[in-house]
């Protein structure tokens, strides 16, 4: 599979500086002692058990950077395992995956 193009690259940076900037004014809520939903916002990201809301969002958060790490260094698209290039389609929908679904399902099956 071929990585995203330049242009559907910066359309998934800017999707992830939101989600970013969606995930900092949650955790800023929290912070203060606002109520806060954080399902919504993470759909798709499992809790882990134990993990309060604001754990949660600072974990998801460092996922967002991850990949707004690798959009800097041209990693971004490409699967961390394999490195074969990533659906854009997948990335259109979670813009923080790294892994493709080879690598995912033979993730899961271990």
């Amino acid at each position: 599979m071929t990585p995203p193009t330049a242009a559907e690259v910066e359309r998934m940076r800017k999707a992830l500086l939101r989600k970013g900037a969606e995930i900092n004014e949650r955790l800023t809520g929290l912070l203060s002692g606002e109520q806060v939903s954080v399902e919504a916002l993470l759909a798709g990201g499992k809790a882990k058990p134990g993990e309060s809301p604001i754990e949660r969002l600072r974990r998801f958060m460092r996922i967002v950077d991850g990949a707004l790490e690798r959009v800097r260094n041209g990693s971004y698209g490409r699967c961390q395992s394999c490195g074969d290039g990533l659906p854009f389609a997948q990335l259109e929908q979670v813009p923080w995956i790294d892994t493709c679904p080879a690598c995912a399902a033979r993730a899961d099956a271990t």
